[in-house]
Order: structure tokens, then C-alpha cells, then sequence
């Protein structure tokens, strides 16, 4: 089977790889729609000496079709239409019984430690398949498996509601994703965006007012389009510390604000905070990290019911053949969401 592959410094290669093969409780899953997100970019952009020896399938947003079934399995089926979870768990402690599978001692994550969503096949476990409902594709079930399950998971430890003004910082795949989520909710929404071409898809994509911090003050901006209270809510989608910084002065006495883009900061560097607001205005901020499986049937459905325009956030389409080019491009920064299909 194809798979690609990251080689540092920018380079991206399609490389064949044996098909793999299910064991025990294992799936394999014919692979049909796979997403690129951002943190795809962090192995992208790592020198060839910190690749060296690393030969993993990249990618980890995968939705197709079961392929094949391993022994034991009789919750998945074959032909069965699927969007796949993107961490791998031991599937018995705390943490995966309670469905934050991403907290297991025993992680794995596709396109990290194990090959992951672009490539012809995946392989993973059963419980990790999630049936896609008739009205959702495959392109649907890519963004679920990622980008989508984190933004909504976000939008609901801030309970976000048609009473709330909802400011979004960054407008990638996460960011879109909450936009059009948070407008699902009810929220009225302010997309904070720096990129032209992905404020003009804000824009289409249902958001209330746009801001761009390279020309406006964000936090004057806000306060402005607020009667000078500040916002309910707000999120950090793009990891920057003006973002997150900004995410907590744009805020009204009381507000929340969640910190959802990990950026691109190495890991243990502290991020700047603005205590003195956020002690005086008595702020709540919390981190929010992907999505429990467990929120999979409440998403599935919201999108259905809502019928929410996920697939307008999609700019761009590619083959698996094409996907070294679709990396290159996704890493300009000015695009909506990147995928790659398969017939």
C-alpha cells in the first residue's frame, strides 16, 4: 500500500508499505477521506537529522471503510462505514473506560509513534471505529476524527449558548470548526484572523465580525462590537501568545476563555499570562485537548441535526498520490481545510 512520509526540512515522499493485517480485537480500515491538521506540520518542519530513522505513515484524521476484521471482533463489520478515533489506548484503564482514550498510559497517536491515516489502510482497534451515520461522508468523518471532535469538545466545558458572543482566535481547521459550531449553538461569533484568505472563508462560513490583528486593536475591537463589556467566550485556536493573551483581556467581567492550539512553543517553555485581568476580572481559562470518544454520538448527531456546512470549510481535495503537494500547500497557512480522498 502507499503511504507518506515525512523527511525533514519541508520533504514529503509517497513510499509503499505492506497492507496491514488485524489481530485480536483489531480492524482494518480502508481508507477513503484523511484530513491534514496542524500539528501534521510539526513533523513537516522538523529538520532531516531529528527524521533520521523515523519511516512513519504521517496523518491521523482517518474515515473509510472496514477492510478487514481481526478475531474476536463482532462490533464492526465488514464494508461497514467508519471515522476512526486517533489514539490508540490500552482500552482497560481509568482513562479509556471513562473514554479519554488520549490520557492512557499507553497512548499511541496516529502519524507519532505508529502509522497513521495517509496511506491506503489503517490499522486499528475496533472500539476505535465510530459509525458514521447515511447523511455524513467521508470527508465528515475526517474532520470528526480530529478537528471537529476538539472543537466541540471545547465549545461544551464553555457551554456555549445563543447568549453568548463567542471570539475565536485563529481561523485553521480547529478555528473553522468552532466558528461554525459555536454559530450552531446559537452563539453570535467574532473570528480573529491575521491570514486575508482565511477571513474571507470566516466570512463565508457564517461568522458575525471579523477582526484582523495585524490592522485593529483585538482587544478595543471587541470591546467596541460589545457595548464596551467584552465578550462571554472566547477560544485560543492558533497557540500564539498575542492569541492567548489576547483571549483573556477581550473578556467581560466573569468570562470564559479555553486554550485549544498547542502552537508551535517547545515543550516546558512557560506561555505568558496576563494574571492582573485575569484575577481582577475573574476569569476561567482552561485547556481543552481533543475529544473523549465518548462525545462521538452527541457530535455525530449535532451535525446531522443542526446540518451544519462542514464540508465548506474544504478547500482543497487531493489523492493520495498528490499528497506531498497537499502538505506543501496546507503549510502555506492560506488555505481551509486540506484532505485527501481516495475513489
Amino acid at each position: 500500500m502507499r503511504g507518506l512520509v515525512f523527511l525533514g526540512d519541508k520533504k514529503a515522499e509517497v513510499r509503499d508499505f505492506p497492507k496491514p493485517e488485524p489481530g485480536p480485537g483489531e480492524v482494518v480500515v480502508e481508507m477513503k477521506a484523511a484530513g491534514l491538521c496542524g500539528s501534521d506540520l510539526n513533523y513537516y518542519r522538523q529538520t532531516s537529522a531529528e527524521r533520521a530513522g523515523v519511516v512513519i505513515i504521517a496523518g491521523h484524521e482517518p474515515s473509510g471503510v472496514v477492510d478487514s476484521v481481526g478475531h474476536g471482533v463482532n462490533t464492526v463489520h465488514v464494508g461497514d462505514r467508519v471515522s476512526v478515533y486517533h489514539y490508540r489506548g490500552c482500552g482497560h484503564c481509568k482513562h479509556c473506560l471513562a473514554g479519554n482514550i488520549m490520557w492512557c498510559p499507553e497512548a499511541r497517536g496516529y502519524g507519532g509513534p505508529i502509522h497513521g491515516s495517509a496511506a491506503d489502510f489503517i490499522l486499528t482497534d475496533a472500539r476505535n471505529c465510530l459509525p458514521l451515520p447515511d447523511e455524513l461522508t467521508f470527508a465528515h468523518g475526517a474532520l470528526i476524527a480530529c478537528a471537529a471532535g476538539t472543537a466541540f469538545s471545547a465549545l461544551r466545558k464553555l457551554q456555549v449558548s445563543g447568549n453568548d458572543t463567542v471570539v475565536i482566535f485563529g481561523q485553521g481547521p480547529v478555528g473553522m470548526n468552532c466558528l461554525i459550531m459555536a454559530r450552531g449553538m446559537g452563539g453570535r461569533v467574532i473570528a480573529v484572523e491575521p491570514i486575508a484568505q482565511r477571513r474571507a472563508l470566516a466570512r463565508k462560513l457564517g461568522a458575525d465580525e471579523i477582526i484582523d490583528p495585524n490592522s485593529s486593536d483585538v482587544r478595543s475591537a471587541v470591546r467596541s462590537l460589545t457595548k464596551g463589556e467584552g465578550a462571554d467566550v472566547a477560544l485560543d485556536c492558533s497557540g500564539s501568545d498575542a492569541a492567548r493573551d489576547g483571549a483573556i483581556t477581550c473578556l467581560r467581567l466573569g468570562g470564559k476563555a479555553a486554550f485549544v492550539g498547542l502552537g508551535s512553543r517547545p515543550a516546558g517553555e512557560p506561555s505568558p499570562i496576563n494574571a492582573l485581568h485575569l484575577i481582577g476580572s475573574q476569569i476561567t481559562v482552561m485547556g481543552s485537548f481533543v475529544m473523549p470518544i465518548s462525545n462521538y454520538w452527541d457530535l455525530a448527531d449535532f451535525i446531522v441535526q443542526r446540518r451544519l456546512p462542514m464540508l465548506e470549510m474544504i478547500t482543497h481535495r487531493f489523492s493520495i498520490e498528490e499528497a506531498p503537494e497537499a502538505v506543501a500547500l496546507f503549510d502555506g497557512g492560506r488555505t481551509g481545510k486540506v484532505i485527501i480522498e481516495w475513489p
